[in-house]
């Protein structure tokens, strides 16, 4: 769930209202048919509502979690670029590969004692 929430949000704040199959997995590298699935799925838990050959239109509760996930990947390449010196893909790329793992409590200390406002990218980092 989390890698398609992921996507989604970015999908969502860059002003695509609606993610189908295609998207996803183009984005993240799988089977239409794996992403179709997902995409219902997360409509069962109530982020949001898939139709048949439209889509998946994310509500307020997966922009909620969106943003919860994309603040943590955030940070991690914020703080993964400054303490590493990568540049702003290798970041990216790295902090895509562990953001999932990392617990609240050390994102929470990220936040607190870095005051990130922006990703690499120039990105904000939502509240």
């Amino acid at each position: 769930m989390y890698r398609y929430m992921k996507e989604i949000y970015r999908a969502y704040e860059n002003g695509v209202p609606v993610v189908g199959p295609t998207y996803i997995s183009k984005a993240l590298g799988i089977k239409k048919s794996t992403a179709h699935h997902m995409l219902k799925n997360l409509a069962e838990k109530g982020y949001g509502k898939y139709i048949e050959r439209k889509g998946f239109f994310v509500n307020s509760k997966g922009i909620e979690e969106g943003e919860k996930i994309i603040k943590k990947h955030r940070l991690i390449e914020c703080f993964l670029a400054e303490t590493f010196l990568l540049d702003k893909e290798e970041a990216c790329i790295e902090a895509g590969k562990i953001d999932e793992y990392f617990g609240e409590e050390l994102i929470k200390f990220i936040e607190k004692k870095f005051k990130y406002k922006n990703c690499p990218c120039g990105n904000r980092i939502p509240k």
